[in-house]
């Protein structure tokens, strides 16, 4: 089964609520933040891809950028480890072990420097 993924964000004119498509590259250039809520609906759900298209440059992993914001929504037993991959400068990576519990978490990813949008 895969991880399902729904994307939230507005800005500039754009508006994506609940969409099962990230934004678009042209989209992400004009957005501060990203938000996916990401449902890991089995235990072996271990891997999801979320697409903010800002085109970061490619530095931007070296520094630790795009900021990343977690914060766990439900689960059923415990909270399985959240571990996240920037190497991307266009998609976030969110893995959890494939034995841990099935959850859903809500990621807010946000541009480097974009703390006063």
């Amino acid at each position: 089964m895969a991880v399902n993924t729904l994307y939230y964000a507005r800005g500039a004119g754009i508006l994506i609520n609940g969409s099962a498509a990230g934004p678009s590259t042209t989209q992400g250039a004009f957005l501060q933040r990203v938000t996916a809520a990401c449902v890991f609906g089995v235990t072996a759900d271990a891997q999801v891809l979320i697409t903010h298209n800002m085109g970061l440059d490619v530095s931007a992993p070296n520094y630790q950028d795009p900021e990343v914001f977690m914060e766990p929504i439900s689960t059923t037993t415990y909270w399985p480890l959240i571990t996240f991959d920037r190497t991307n400068t266009n998609v976030l990576k969110a893995n959890k072990p494939a034995t841990d519990a099935p959850t859903t978490i809500l990621v807010t990813i946000r541009r480097p420097y974009s703390v006063s949008q």
